[in-house]
């Protein structure tokens, strides 16, 4: 990519922390709610399977769907403070006006309301990893389209929102993917590839031994379940309590390595944005111009996806087209 003034430089805001993908899986369809036959399910008192990616999250939705034992793991606090720039680089190398970006929290879609997490008109606008059971990409190799693609980074303390939206058909904005009848429209936006057992999403989560890891979580289940049948309680919710930690601890035994070397997966993706990039008037504090009028490279990787919480890891990048103010 080029400019008047030659090749375009980049500032690029670097990403990453927990995720959310809340989805039934095989042989259940995409679009179960519940989860019935794959080793995924909703919980009694949880929210229904909307199959959206979230990066963001309310304490409301996190007290109603996030399972024991996260607190305990640390992974309560992680997701309370989202997926966040950590790092800030113009042509590759740390940039002087870092801070500003710094701490930024990124989101795929709209950061959720603080009144209702769960609004239809907010989670309409959340992205998924769109397969349709293999119609538009392969569940066998993890090859999915992000849609919708709508990239926003916000600092309150510094006024700063940057968002960037990608079309995947730019001649017919509006299209949806299952309208497109020719793969190669949306090709560029498949995952470039999928790694197993991979030592990046190891090091991010903190975790190499995977059967270890799921033998704690079994050993966690079987705890809770004979802590609660000591109590010898007939009310319905600890009944409930009980079937709950049951279930998990069957689908962890039953599906086993299923459901364990998705902890070590890592799936890429690598694209320009094409589509309308928006700006606040307080970008300016980071030291330069922004070109809105270029694409922007984004590279993503989503990992470290613990079947039985459904939380999982992502890191990723955004760059774009930088002009710094010039000192005199």
């Amino acid at each position: 990519m080029t400019n008047n003034n030659g090749p375009a430089k980049y500032l690029t805001a670097h990403f990453q922390g927990y995720f959310m993908f809340r989805m039934a899986t095989d042989p259940d369809p995409t679009n179960e709610k519940r989860g019935l036959s794959g080793y995924t399910m909703a919980l009694v008192n949880e929210d229904d399977f909307d199959q959206k990616i979230r990066l963001q999250f309310t304490k409301e939705f996190l007290d109603k769907n996030l399972r024991e034992p996260s607190e305990e793991m640390g992974l309560r606090k992680k997701l309370e403070d989202g997926v966040q720039v950590y790092s800030v680089t113009f042509d590759g190398k740390p940039w002087e006006h870092k801070e500003k970006l710094i701490g930024a929290q990124v989101s795929l879609g709209p950061f959720p309301p603080p009144q209702d997490a769960q609004a239809p008109s907010y989670i309409s606008e959340l992205p998924t990893f769109e397969s349709r059971n293999n119609i538009t990409g392969s569940d066998d190799t993890m090859a999915f389209v992000i849609d919708p693609f709508h990239l926003y980074l916000k600092k309150e303390e510094e006024d700063i929102i940057i968002t960037a939206k990608d079309d995947l058909n730019p001649a017919e904005p509006d299209q949806k993917i299952w309208q497109i009848l020719e793969p190669e429209i949306y090709g560029r936006r498949l995952t470039t590839s999928l790694e197993q057992n991979s030592q990046e999403v190891a090091r991010a989560i903190n975790v190499f031994d995977y059967y270890g890891y799921f033998y704690d979580r079994r050993r966690f289940l079987k705890s809770k379940i004979q802590e609660l049948e000591k109590l010898e309680s007939t009310s319905k919710a600890n009944k409930i309590e009980i079937e709950q930690y049951k279930s998990r601890l069957y689908q962890l035994e039953f599906w086993g390595d299923r459901v364990i070397n998705k902890l070590g997966f890592k799936t890429s993706w690598n694209f320009e944005i094409n589509g309308e990039k928006c700006l606040s008037q307080s970008c300016s504090v980071l030291g330069g111009q922004i070109d809105t009028n270029q694409l922007w490279p984004v590279q993503l990787w989503f990992g470290g996806w613990d079947g039985d919480l459904l939380v999982g890891y992502m890191r990723g990048s955004l760059s774009m087209p930088f002009t710094p103010n010039t000192v005199c």
